[in-house]
């Protein structure tokens, strides 16, 4: 079989960043990593015997697969099925870095159930990629160790190989469906915590993002900011307790976190247009 239906591992030079496996029982079979010129030296189209999942962290090179070029700016992230055709050229602006695994299984399908014999991308935010960066570090270590690697080491890493990329990505709502997965956690957290008086420090502590992060994530998946919608979940939540419950209005403004009822009671007369007494009648 020839051309780009022929199984074919196009090996770097050999003075490159790379490791191919040896021993045809270990689950890893080959981990590249460092820059690559796919433009002066680019990769033919081939399958392979694996699957092979890259991470772009600098540059923008070109994946070749099903005779479409895919441009693949840094953070992105690609995972090709063993019978999906690929392969790489460059722009002529030079060098690309990245990350690359080839496994001999996957049990994760990035949403795709034919993923063997075709592929996914998915564009991925700065804190996103760290996992991935950790896991390649994690695999390259063991990889060069002497005497060689362990394959129930490697099996490890396949195994939380597959977690993250099920955590990571496949959790993500396509582009245009539902919010990210940081905004839908924030939304939880915040009705949750009602009572909080840091709001949007807290929820940073616990999403483990910047405030500029958050509030970018929020204007874009709601248009408003995050203390905005906190103080309009926490609205919704007095006029619900006032509407249902026996809770005095100084209860209610206790139990939003409010240290005195009069703070309740002004937040909520310029939200509502009316005093908390006005609705408890």
């Amino acid at each position: 079989m020839s051309g780009p239906e022929r199984r074919h591992l196009y090996l770097p030079a050999r003075d490159r960043s790379f490791w191919k496996a040896q021993d045809a029982t270990l689950p890893l079979l080959y981990l590249a990593w460092g820059t690559r010129d796919f433009h002066r030296q680019p990769i033919p189209a081939s399958r392979h015997e694996g699957w092979v999942c890259v991470l772009i962290e600098e540059g923008a090179p070109t994946m070749v697969v099903r005779r479409q070029a895919l441009r693949m700016p840094a953070g992105t992230l690609a995972l090709i099925g063993p019978d999906c055709p690929f392969g790489w050229k460059g722009a002529a602006s030079g060098q690309s870095r990245f990350r690359m695994w080839m496994w001999w299984s996957f049990t994760g399908t990035m949403g795709r159930t034919d993923l063997r014999a075709s592929y996914v991308t998915r564009a991925l935010a700065r804190h996103e990629r760290q996992p991935f960066l950790q896991l390649h570090d994690l695999c390259r270590r063991e990889v060069l160790r002497v005497p060689g690697p362990d394959a129930s080491y490697l099996e490890g890493c396949r195994i939380l190989f597959d977690a993250t990329i099920q955590r990571e990505v496949l959790d993500r709502r396509e582009a245009g469906g539902e919010a990210s997965d940081g905004v839908a956690l924030a939304r939880t957290w915040m009705r949750a915590h009602l009572d909080s008086r840091e709001p949007i420090a807290r929820l940073c502590d616990y999403l483990a993002v910047s405030q500029s992060t958050l509030y970018r994530l929020f204007a874009a998946a709601e248009g408003v900011s995050p203390l905005a919608y906190f103080h309009e979940a926490r609205m919704a939540r007095a006029r619900e307790l006032l509407t249902t419950s026996t809770l005095s209005v100084k209860e209610v403004a206790h139990a939003l976190g409010y240290e005195h009822a009069n703070d309740l009671s002004r937040a909520y007369r310029r939200r509502f247009g009316e005093p908390p007494t006005h609705t408890r009648r």
